[in-house]
């Protein structure tokens, strides 16, 4: 964004501090504008000229203070860390109670203006605890490990795959999830159906720096899926939220709910969230020397990562054969019945490496992170990638499978959860306290969301992802 903050700033009344808990939940507090631009105003009116200080400048520019002041703005519970998605309460397990406050410190690399929303601009926000960077801080912990990737030579970008359905907007409000239509697989007439939605969706990701590469229907009734372009891990993880939120957004203004949910309907196929990862940054072999090793950390620590990249009952009721979402541990080259694959560019080099088994129920900050902490340990340890995956293993019978090594995905999230907290290389990139609070909060949840029927889940949460 434009270093002068002050005219970045200049047309809107309303600044969305954004964060993202272990919930997954996009939240946002709001601060005034125009009070902050009066406060301003009248501390320079009483400051004498002599006595001027970086404390109190030009009005004309006023971007230290005003940096200044905003960045002070905004604190939050500790305790907003420890709310599950199905309801705002607190998982006193997780140790985050509301007697401490922390403080939303504002990247400003990432402000944007927001085109769905006239007057309106957001931020992505670090949380820290005084001075220092807060220890459950989701978007810290993704600099933690990018940083950590860069020590190790790898030059990581990120492209991300969205997946979700459109619903009738008046049947959601009634917590019915009524397709917006029946097409199919790039069925070339829900461009046609979508174009002013899809216009408008990628005209406002555009006006926000976020690079659209493909748009196509997808299997599921009223299922589009939006790829986005490659940028780094924080850029991505940042992009992902403001995507999701514009999809949001636009889909209301046209009288539709769209829902990033990874099952809908359990009888269609379900919403992911795609990775590509591309190791050394190159469009052309995104692996180089150390894709085999970085792949095979992936899959060493899978169980674990399932607790933060498909954190979600529903999303275990993804994981199908035939679906092409991945059902069996694995990886393969090109192929779409395992979790892990890699994709050729057209010169038969690695192009880049797809993580199938992840949805827009993870924060993405947290997946990002626990991938590229896997990734990195397998690089550091010469982790050595099995065999790769040939064919669709649910065409085989358990008893070949087993011959081959061949496991289906887990499918319990409590088993996830318990893997989580006994890996120590994901445990300790994320570090005891945050793993802790996460694994906490997501037990309550999960369990909650099991007992639930499912069309009463689905209800609830249409409008949460």
């Amino acid at each position: 964004m434009d270093s002068n903050l002050t005219e970045a700033l200049a047309d809107q009344r309303i600044l969305r501090y954004l964060w993202v808990d272990n919930a997954n939940v996009v939240r946002a507090k709001g601060v005034y504008l125009p009070t902050v631009r009066r406060g301003l105003a009248a501390d320079v009116a009483a400051a004498p000229a002599a006595a001027a200080t970086p404390e109190v400048v030009d009005p004309s520019t006023g971007d230290s203070t005003l940096r200044d002041r905003l960045n002070r703005a905004v604190t939050i519970s500790q305790a907003q860390f420890a709310l599950p998605v199905v309801a705002d309460a607190v998982v006193a397990e997780a140790g985050l109670l509301p007697t401490h406050d922390v403080w939303l410190v504002p990247d400003w690399e990432s402000l944007r203006a927001l085109p769905y929303a006239p007057g309106h601009a957001a931020v992505a926000c670090d949380a820290y605890d005084g001075e220092q960077p807060w220890d459950h801080c989701p978007r810290g912990f993704l600099r933690r490990m990018v940083a950590r990737a860069e020590a190790a030579g790898l030059h990581m970008r990120v492209g991300v795959e969205f997946e979700f359905v459109l619903l009738d907007g008046t049947a959601a409000e009634a917590g019915r999830a009524v397709p917006a239509d029946a097409t199919v697989f790039a069925q070339d007439s829900a461009l046609d159906r979508h174009q002013g939605l899809l216009d408008g969706i990628t005209a406002a990701l555009a006006a926000q720096g976020v690079e659209v590469a493909q748009v196509h229907a997808e299997s599921a009734p009223g299922q589009l899926e939006v790829s986005l372009g490659h940028v780094a891990p924080l850029a991505a993880a940042d992009a992902i939220v403001m995507a999701r939120q514009t999809i949001h957004a636009v889909a209301r203004a046209h009288g539709l709910v769209a829902t990033f949910l990874p099952i809908v309907d359990p009888a269609a196929g379900g919403s992911g969230m795609h990775v590509h990862l591309s190791i050394t940054g190159e469009p052309e072999d995104g692996l180089g020397v150390n894709g085999a090793s970085f792949m095979a950390g992936i899959l060493e620590h899978l169980t674990g990562l399932l607790a933060v990249t498909a954190p979600t009952p529903m999303s275990f009721a993804r994981f199908r054969p035939h679906f092409w979402v991945g059902a069996f541990l694995g990886w393969g080259v090109g192929n779409k019945e395992v979790p892990l694959r890699v994709v050729p560019g057209r010169s038969g080099a690695p192009r880049d490496v797809e993580f199938k088994a992840i949805d827009a129920t993870a924060n993405p900050y947290l997946a990002l992170g626990c991938l590229l902490a896997a990734g990195v340990a397998g690089v550091e340890h010469g982790t050595v990638l099995p065999t790769a995956v040939e064919g669709d293993p649910g065409l085989l019978s358990a008893g070949e499978r087993a011959a081959r090594g061949i496991a289906p995905m887990p499918t319990d999230a409590q088993e996830v959860l318990d893997a989580l907290a006994a890996d120590s290389v994901l445990s300790g990139a994320m570090g005891q306290v945050m793993m802790a609070a996460y694994v906490a909060v997501k037990r309550a949840e999960s369990a909650e969301l099991e007992a639930m029927d499912p069309s009463d889940r689905v209800a609830l949460l249409l409008e949460r992802y």
